[in-house]
Formats: structure tokens, C-alpha cells, sequence
């Protein structure tokens, strides 16, 4: 009558870490300015700055993880700069572990038909949306389904270095370099 499932497992979102070679990477940046939006009272709008939180640049190795969908689609996106990959991981494990702990902020963005979402552990901002929305409910739904798929994620325990040319390529931890 009806064939037997599939016993392979589903995928799973999966959260990745991607570095930046200095502080003027376009792509640091540009991360910087959407979080200066997205939780203004966490930092200045311009100049991009670090925070106490985002520690230390060591080797031109730092980054941030993101949260992506199985269809790589960007859920999500850590809000602290980490100055080393093992520091991410550390973190986006804790803050996976604890998926259920954390609550949804949203808040509206910069113009109208714009708004944002932030998931908060003990008050302070983990994860922050990629991109706006155009309602407070569209936004309240990416906020939890980034919660759900957080909790259920899969960490990589590899790269995504970025390049003079702008391309990012994956690399293992122990053959990091960043003066491709």
C-alpha cells in the first residue's frame, strides 16, 4: 500500500562561523552597521566600534556565527563579534543548549514597514535577525522559528574565511590563513 520511510535523518539548520581579515572588511562592516539598526543602544551607529563583549582581534581570525536554514538561507546572525572560532562555538553552543530560555524582541526598524527581531538570553541580545520585515508579526515568526531551529542546530566545526577578492571559502580551524 504505501512504502516505507525514509530512515536517513532530516537535515537540520546548522550554524556556521565566518571571519573578516581587518576592521575595514567590507563585510564586517556591513555587520556592524545592520546591528548598529537593529539594537541601537548596543552601538554607536557610526563608526562602527567593537564592544567590551566582542573581545580581542588576534590574527586577523575574528568573526561572528550565523544561523542557516537547510536550504542555507540566513536565519539568523550572532550579535557578538568572537575573537577566535573556538570562542563562537563555545557560545553558539551555550546559546543553542539554552534555545528555550530565550525571548523574542522586536522592534521596529529604521522606516516604516520595517522590523527587526532580537532573541535575548537573560536580557542581553545572542542572535539578531539577517534582514527586515515588513510587520511586527512577519518579524515575531522568523524570531521563533530561529529559536526552534536554533535548538535543534548542528554546529560546524569549520570556517568561512573571506579573501581580498570578497569570496569566502570553508577551511578547517588548524589550516586557518587569512592572507589569501
Amino acid at each position: 500500500m504505501s512504502e516505507q520511510l525514509s530512515a536517513r535523518p532530516t537535515p537540520t539548520a546548522r550554524v556556521v562561523f565566518d571571519t573578516f581579515r581587518s576592521t575595514t572588511d567590507p563585510m564586517l562592516v556591513a555587520w556592524f552597521a545592520f546591528r548598529a539598526r537593529v539594537l541601537p543602544q548596543a552601538v554607536p551607529p557610526a563608526p562602527p566600534t567593537l564592544r567590551p563583549s566582542d573581545g580581542p582581534t588576534t590574527d586577523g581570525v575574528f568573526g561572528v556565527w550565523r544561523l542557516l536554514a537547510t536550504n542555507n538561507r540566513e536565519l539568523g546572525r550572532g550579535s557578538v563579534l568572537h575573537p577566535s572560532p573556538e570562542r563562537a562555538w563555545a557560545d553558539a553552543e551555550t546559546v543553542s543548549a539554552r534555545a528555550g530560555e530565550l525571548t523574542a524582541m522586536v522592534m521596529r526598524g529604521p522606516l516604516s514597514m520595517r522590523h527587526g527581531w532580537a532573541l535575548r538570553l537573560a536580557d542581553h541580545p545572542v542572535l539578531i535577525c539577517s534582514r527586515w520585515y515588513e510587520s511586527p508579526g512577519e518579524a515575531a515568526a522568523a524570531a521563533r522559528a530561529a529559536r526552534d531551529n536554533l535548538a535543534r542546530a548542528s554546529i560546524v566545526r569549520s570556517v568561512n574565511i573571506g579573501t581580498r577578492s570578497g569570496r569566502r571559502h570553508r577551511q578547517a580551524p588548524a589550516s586557518l590563513r587569512v592572507d589569501d
